[in-house]
């Protein structure tokens, strides 16, 4: 059964479990320690993880989340495997200190490592919901909109040529990315006819090197003949947004977005998306 909670990271070949997390920010009424909150997997371990997150769906009320973060590295769609001269890139890149991974959903390349703070979220989507896949990006996206609404800022969703992995929901805080967003859809079967389960990611810049990280991406596309742009003012951080929480930026960012999660109420979201939508 499905519930609103947060799903610690687990190592492979261990069941992943549920931690229902209070509004207190502790768990079994101890204090959430920081591995738990935001452990740091190997990507393939993360990848692991999410598939079985999506696997374990079975469309009860409620949604499950995860935040993680991974080694420095390029992450790229399956796609990019069969361009000319894919493993010779790869190596290089490697040797220029940033390892390629090959990811499940389309899109761009895009560097994780410390300065990226990644949500996953499962949730089912049901056949009575229109424009059911902006829905899912809208229900990924809302704990960092309300995030920044409590700032007075308002997010936006659209694209903005020269970032990393560009889409059309991706959060933009004025004129710069802020977040990247992908999902998986996973059929529920005859028994629930119209009904998917919806992995959505979301790789949201706490404090990552701009910078370095477009560079990487564009030496790598370089040498796949893929004309990239990559340009680093078109990025912005959390950590330019948020100052002097006296934690490190990751942490401080994982532990209000865990709460935002926790703030919301699915089923209330997704009428007023509904609502919304009717309205035009």
């Amino acid at each position: 059964m499905m519930t609103q909670a947060r799903i610690a990271g687990s190592p492979p070949g261990v069941d992943t479990v549920a931690d229902t997390v209070a509004d207190t920010g502790s768990e079994n009424g101890a204090d959430v320690s920081t591995p738990a909150l935001l452990p740091e997997m190997q990507y393939d371990e993360a990848l692991a993880h999410e598939r079985a997150m999506l696997a374990a769906a079975d469309g009860s009320p409620g949604m499950v989340w995860s935040l993680w973060q991974t080694g420095t590295c390029i992450v790229v769609p399956r796609s990019h495997t069969v361009r000319p001269g894919f493993g010779e890139a790869v190596a290089a890149s490697a040797a220029r200190g940033f390892p390629v991974h090959v990811r499940d959903t389309g899109g761009g390349a895009v560097v994780q490592g410390a300065g990226v703070v990644n949500l996953s979220m499962v949730f089912s989507i049901g056949p009575q919901v229109r424009e059911r896949i902006g829905t899912s990006y809208r229900v990924l996206c809302e704990p960092v909109m309300a995030m920044l609404r409590a700032r007075g800022i308002e997010g936006a969703f659209r694209s903005i040529p020269g970032t990393m992995c560009d889409g059309i929901y991706n959060i933009v805080v004025g004129t710069r990315k802020l977040a990247g967003t992908a999902q998986r859809w996973r059929n529920l079967g005859r028994g629930r006819p119209g009904e998917h389960a919806v992995l959505a990611h979301m790789a949201l810049f706490a404090d990552l090197d701009h910078v370095t990280a477009a560079a990487a991406i564009n030496a790598l596309y370089a040498d796949i003949g893929i004309d990239s742009g990559i340009e680093a003012p078109t990025h912005i951080n959390w950590a330019e947004i948020e100052t002097g929480t006296g934690k490190a930026v990751a942490v401080a960012l994982a532990e209000e977005l865990d709460r935002a999660c926790q703030a919301i109420d699915l089923e209330a979201l997704l009428d007023r998306l509904a609502k919304a939508q009717a309205a035009g």
